[in-house]
């Protein structure tokens, strides 16, 4: 590469480093609905692939379908369906280290640990988006709470400021209030509902909420405050978890700091020292 080409390069890969430094997630604009909740192609093709009952089934969890539930993923994926993923990702991945083993017989120790590896991502998946879907009803019940105090303080029963709040609000946590109100329509009793939502959900904060509104229903406390108190009390639990989550970045930052940014920087300036390096030996070539 010439001299006077160097600080062109040096410019480009200290651009794509601030790209990559600045690149930043868009996240969902608030109350947006859902969507439907699609399981991967890789897990879908892996509980296709034939595999032994014995070894589906070893690989099956007693709890698979409580968290799928909790994923809500109830509509789109069975813990049948789950065991064969686990066992077809472990054998697929396996055998993707037989080629290598044909070349260097060594790499046949690499079978095991991409078999579970491969056992292991359906697992993982499930318990990411199970943690994602909890994240989000946490984030929208402060909002459902206020929208139903509203409701119930202008003198609505507690049903249909749920169906209003619900389809004011959307989301996960309003498709789940809207289960919620078709059970009670089909005659389950209110406390059995709210169980079962709260199961489905597998948050801590939305069951403090449910006691209080049983308690609140059973001893015949006014509504509307304790549902302002449950969503002072998540509003300041966020906020707390905002500087948690503040103070966990803060390394993070620094890090891509150090290895993007700065990079970036003394890239741009040593373009400039090339540019203005050729410009001297130029002249000097030039006059002699």
């Amino acid at each position: 590469m010439s001299i006077a080409s160097s600080p062109l390069a040096l410019w480009v890969a200290a651009l794509a480093c601030a790209a990559m430094a600045l690149r930043a997630r868009r996240p969902r604009a608030a109350g947006a609905p859902a969507g439907p909740a699609p399981v991967p192609g890789l897990i879908r093709l892996a509980s296709r692939l034939p595999c032994p009952a014995a070894l589906t089934r070893a690989l099956g969890r007693a709890e698979d379908e409580a968290r799928i539930g909790r994923a809500g993923l109830a509509d789109a994926l069975t813990p049948a369906m789950l065991g064969r993923a686990r066992a077809g990702g472990g054998l697929a991945a396996a055998a993707l280290a037989l080629p290598a083993a044909a070349v260097a017989p060594l790499a046949v120790v690499l079978a095991p640990l991409l078999g579970a590896a491969g056992a292991y991502a359906p697992s993982r998946w499930l318990a990411g988006r199970q943690a994602a879907r909890r994240r989000a009803l946490v984030r929208e019940l402060p909002d459902l709470l206020d929208l139903l105090g509203i409701c119930v303080e202008s003198g609505m029963a507690l049903d249909p400021a749920l169906e209003l709040a619900a389809g004011r609000l959307g989301g996960e946590l309003g498709a789940e209030i809207d289960r919620v109100l078709r059970d009670l329509s089909l005659g389950t009793q209110r406390a059995d509902a709210y169980r079962a939502l709260v199961d489905r959900a597998g948050a801590p904060e939305l069951a403090q909420t449910v006691g209080a509104l049983l308690q609140a229903e059973e001893l015949g406390a006014p509504l509307s405050r304790a549902l302002e108190g449950q969503a002072e009390a998540l509003r300041v639990a966020r906020r707390q978890a905002a500087r948690e989550r503040a103070a966990r970045a803060a390394p993070k930052i620094q890090l891509v700091v150090a290895l993007l940014m700065v990079p970036a920087v003394l890239l741009l300036v040593l373009g400039v020292l090339l540019i203005e390096l050729s410009r001297q030996v130029g002249g000097v070539v030039g006059a002699s």
